[in-house]
């Protein structure tokens, strides 16, 4: 059984009590590889933000898009093994795993039928980031979702409320991404308006409808706590509906 953790109440005026959050299951922490942190400096200060707000540790989902992102699994583990030794030197204890936000392209099916996919221990089950364009219908979404159900994983949908076509057909993709098992993510700062207000009044409803499994921050820097983490957390509170993290007895330890 997948035990998808609750957050407790968020206090805006005590951030130092802020409850135990679990690990954050969508972000772009690791320094210089994508359009998240540029700098280790920079990754240290949301990390030191993402502690003061309760996180006990985050998973780390640089973006794989060929042509756009071309990372690969290899040279994150690189990135990866340094940026922890630095936070060790530096005395940050925040546990952190390596995993990956997955474009749906070709690509991604070429990497699912290698076998080379960086994902998450949850229980017995094997979770892996993926994700779509934002403004048109992904050609490719049926097939990976398809190829990693096979391959023994299970899909986690990043940011679902960001996608146009799931916002204009919401039951028919629902209810695809339910038929596959996928989990769906979305992103805390979509209910403070951080993707403009049409993505704010989808992720609002289905967060109202209870049809997200897990609240991630995505987060790609540090000015996106204060701005949009914060009063998302106080949306999600004041709707009556804790958000879902990671809870890191039930995920896999940090490497």
């Amino acid at each position: 059984m997948i035990r998808l953790p609750r957050w407790g109440k968020f206090r805006t005026e005590t951030p130092r009590a802020s409850p135990a959050r679990g690990r954050d299951y969508h972000s772009h922490l690791l320094p210089g590889v994508d359009d998240g942190m540029a700098s280790y400096p920079e990754a240290k200060r949301a990390i030191a933000g993402l502690l003061a707000l309760g996180f006990s540790g985050a998973v780390l989902t640089p973006h794989i898009y060929a042509g756009v992102f071309d990372n690969d699994h290899a040279g994150l583990r690189a990135h990866f093994d340094r940026f922890r030794a630095a936070l060790a030197a530096d005395g940050i204890a925040f546990p952190l795993h390596l995993a990956a936000e997955y474009f749906s392209d070709d690509a991604f099916l070429r990497l699912i039928d290698a076998d080379d996919i960086l994902f998450v221990q949850v229980d017995a089950e094997r979770w892996v980031l993926m994700e779509f364009p934002c403004l048109q219908e992904a050609p490719r979404a049926g097939a990976c979702m398809a190829a990693l159900v096979a391959a023994g994983y299970r899909p986690v949908i990043a940011h679902v409320e960001r996608y146009r076509f799931v916002a204009q057909a919401p039951d028919e993709w629902l209810d695809r991404f339910a038929a596959a098992g996928a989990i769906l993510q979305a992103d805390i700062g979509s209910l403070a308006g951080q993707q403009g207000e049409a993505v704010q009044s989808f992720a609002r409803r289905l967060a109202e409808q209870g049809k997200i499994d897990i609240w991630g921050t995505d987060l790609h820097h540090p000015g996106q706590l204060e701005r949009h983490i914060v009063p998302g957390l106080a949306r999600l509170d004041a709707i009556g509906l804790p958000a879902g993290a990671l809870d890191p007895a039930s995920a896999e330890a940090a490497e």
